[in-house]
């Protein structure tokens, strides 16, 4: 049973209540993290606008991103993480045996290059807590500076919303069942 229930719109103060409609705007509902993190509905916005620019304005390919995604909540241990974002990943083209391949823990190998160069990214990152020169220049020269500085503050993104919905113990929703192995 989580933590915390899930915020309302009714729940929050007039004033707060804007913080709910633009989560709900940007991602068609309130679900998730933002149920909880609206209990702090200021805060709930700026995670939520920081979440907004990198998964739909940061200009690498929907699928890599996913990748990215997928394999930092693989990292962390995040069931509802990696469920919601292996669902896009297929949706946005990654391959099942992309998504198994790093929900196992086997990932990078069987990656595209691509795929390759932005999971040791982020196992290095993750695991080692820096990057490589050889990694971090192989990122750098394939998406350009911004791209690189987007792609790290995706994966803190992500580490946080995984870190919240383990705090504060959210479930899985109706139906989904985890996709990590125990």
């Amino acid at each position: 049973m989580a933590r915390l229930s899930n915020i309302t719109r009714d729940e929050l103060k007039p004033e707060d209540q804007r913080y709910f409609d633009e989560i709900a705007s940007s991602r068609g509902s309130v679900r998730g993290p933002f149920g909880v993190l609206l209990h702090s509905p200021n805060l709930a916005s700026r995670v939520a606008a920081t979440g907004h620019y990198v998964r739909f304005d940061f200009a690498i390919p929907e699928a890599l991103k996913e990748v990215v995604i997928i394999t930092t909540a693989r990292e962390i241990k995040s069931p509802y993480e990696f469920a919601a974002h292996a669902r896009l990943a297929r949706a946005a083209g990654v391959s099942e045996d992309t998504i198994r391949s790093i929900a196992e823990g086997r990932a990078p190998q069987g990656l595209s290059s691509d795929e390759t160069m932005l999971v040791n990214y982020v196992l290095e990152l993750l695991r080692q807590h820096k990057v490589s020169d050889a990694t971090y220049d192989a990122v750098k020269n394939r998406y350009g500076v911004q791209s690189t500085v987007d792609l790290t503050v995706l994966i803190g993104h992500y580490l946080q919303v995984g870190l919240v919905l383990a705090a504060f113990e959210v479930e899985l929703p109706p139906g989904v069942t985890s996709e990590l192995p125990a």
